[in-house]
């Protein structure tokens, strides 16, 4: 079963490495093939387990007419400062809470989160529920999954939003 092989695959590569929290992911993407909206970026500074379950996913994916885009992957903590500090003063630190989290708390940060576009790439990931080791966390983030080898025998309950 395909299923099985990513999962061993990312299982094979050492999970217990961590990554610098200040060293930068891709901000630099590519346009994404099938939907220019969003972007394709490379799997830098993912810890390298996750990167080696993406690239796994993805083939798969293709092998079912899916195109997954990598919208977004690691980010530094001033990367995701940033972020946060964007959406509050585009939106206000209430409305910018539900959809991003400050450095100390984002899984983006860790190298374990991963933001996947377009919508097709998103909803097909999520069907595999958690057998390649992605899961959807949030119920108001459709296309952000973080990973962990434990859920590839299930996903954790969701949360209503980040802040939850």
């Amino acid at each position: 079963m395909a299923d099985a092989a990513v999962a061993a695959a990312a299982a094979a590569v050492d999970q217990t490495a961590a990554v610098d929290p200040d060293t930068a992911g891709d901000d630099s993407g590519t346009p994404c093939a099938v939907d220019p909206r969003y972007t394709d970026e490379t799997t830098q500074g993912l810890r390298t387990d996750i990167a080696a379950a993406w690239t796994a996913a993805r083939a798969l994916a293709a092998v079912d007419d899916v195109q997954m885009c990598l919208a977004d992957g690691k980010r530094s903590r001033g990367q995701q400062q940033a972020t946060f500090d964007d959406y509050v003063q585009k939106y206000g630190a209430e409305m910018a809470a539900q959809y991003v989290l400050p450095p100390e708390k984002s899984a983006h940060v860790l190298g374990r989160a991963i933001d996947v576009q377009p919508y097709a790439a998103y909803t097909w990931l999520e069907e595999t529920d958690g057998r390649l080791g992605f899961c959807r966390i949030y119920d108001n983030e459709a296309w952000h999954f973080e990973y962990d080898r434990s859920y590839t025998s299930g996903c954790p309950v969701r949360l209503p939003r980040p802040t939850a």
